[in-house]
């Protein structure tokens, strides 16, 4: 029987630990969006993911969003960064939008962002874009 030294045992665990870390679980599926903020069409297809992040003007405006799709999971998570000179008050903040793509999708759908005061909800959105999503169909390269 073929004995194995502890040091390769250490270093080959740290390898795969190493991997499993930079990887994550379904670190294939995760993609960023390339121009979060303004107007854009992605194909995408079912067990995708999409992140991306937008700044926010405070605890008075606060990203938010409409899907027409079902099959269209997007979640905002609302972050607050900084404050101003000490008195308690966020001057900024961030939205951490993730998009997921769940299984059947078959598209197209259209998801709607918009900037809303949080004090006056009655007035109109702020900064508004769209993202339009279409299912990836057909021989696509594997780097794609």
């Amino acid at each position: 029987m073929e004995s194995f030294s502890p040091r390769l045992v250490a270093s080959a665990a740290a390898s795969l630990a190493l991997a499993a870390a930079l990887v994550g679980c379904q670190g294939l599926d995760r993609r960023f969006v390339p121009q979060p903020g303004e107007n854009q069409v992605m194909r995408v297809q079912s067990g995708d993911r999409w992140y991306f992040t937008l700044d926010e003007g405070g605890p008075n405006c606060r990203w938010d969003c409409v899907c027409d799709d079902p099959d269209v999971e997007v979640t905002i998570d609302h972050e607050e960064c900084g404050g101003d000179g000490g008195s308690g008050r966020v001057s900024y903040g961030r939205a951490k939008v993730r998009m997921r793509i769940h299984r059947g999708y078959d598209g197209p759908s259209t998801i709607r962002f918009f900037c809303r005061k949080c004090r006056d909800r009655k007035g109109a959105p702020d900064k508004p874009f769209t993202i339009c999503l279409y299912r990836r169909t057909g021989d696509v390269a594997f780097w794609e």
